[in-house]
């Protein structure tokens, strides 16, 4: 069986590293096979290489663009200004786009900003957060911010071993995530908990405006823990005519925890749109 590490030297292997300059902030993405674009973006941490099962079952077709997210962007706004300009650098006029978790809200917010560079929209285990998220968030900002980051490092720690126990797997993301998030510190935490609360802040101007309704895949597990059936029902309100696919168990990774399932229902629509 083929080893996380192994699975990360093939995909940065097969994967150009790339930079930019957007606004005040260095982006950086991973740009592999050939074909029509996908444009990749991750939630959690916001790093491409998350993505280093699903690129390379796309690579065969499709061009690959698995993008970090810089941890110090303070509003939505500033990550669609980076991802527009992600596009331009690569020439890319229109684009597949897939979001996982916050990445698929993201993809929501591009769709509205770039609606002709969008030829097709995938969300995975995503939403819209509304009201009832709004003292929560709030909450993790303040706890964020009041945390000494060595005590919050070590939560995140704590979080990936429950996923994936002492193993390889667990030390593999555990180093990736921290190579972000340590430079960035406690500051990078509370930023990324005001977007969301940004986005719960903001979605009646959401569901008010014109959405997108070109392909459209809307992927989720019925037992996802962080993303509920409400904030579920609000994609599926702004996109009618979409593709909606359950899987019964899988909880809030599916990428993770149903790889085959994750892999195929996602080729599957991109090869037909």
């Amino acid at each position: 069986m083929t080893s996380i590490r192994e699975l990360a030297a093939d995909f940065l292997r097969d994967h150009e590293s790339k930079k930019l300059v957007a606004g005040q902030h260095d982006w950086h993405y991973y740009r592999g096979g050939d074909g029509d674009p996908v444009l990749l973006l991750t939630g959690g941490a916001g790093i491409g290489i998350a993505w280093l099962d699903l690129a390379p079952a796309l690579s065969p077709r499709f061009r690959t663009l698995a993008v970090d997210f810089p941890p110090l962007i303070e509003t939505c706004d500033e990550v669609i200004d980076g991802l527009v300009a992600v596009l331009d650098t690569e020439g890319v006029e229109q684009t597949h786009v897939v979001g996982q978790s916050a990445g698929g809200m993201f993809a929501e917010l591009l769709s509205r900003r770039a609606p002709e560079r969008i030829r097709s929209l995938t969300l995975t285990s995503t939403g819209l957060y509304g009201p009832e998220d709004v003292d929560r968030l709030r909450m993790r900002v303040d706890t964020a911010g009041n945390t000494p980051w060595t005590q919050a490092r070590e939560s995140v720690r704590t979080a990936l071993r429950s996923i994936w126990g002492d193993t390889e797997d667990a030390e593999f993301w555990i180093e990736q995530i921290e190579a972000v998030t340590d430079p960035a510190g406690s500051a990078g935490a509370v930023l990324s908990y005001q977007r969301m609360l940004q986005l719960a802040e903001r979605v009646d101007e959401i569901m008010a405006g014109p959405s997108w309704q070109g392909p459209t895949l809307i992927l989720r597990a019925d037992d996802d823990p962080l993303i509920t059936t409400t904030h579920t029902e609000r994609l599926l309100t702004l996109h009618p005519d979409c593709e909606y696919r359950t899987i019964p168990t899988g909880g809030h990774s599916l990428l993770i925890s149903r790889p085959t399932e994750y892999i195929s229902a996602v080729t599957e629509f991109l090869s037909a749109t």
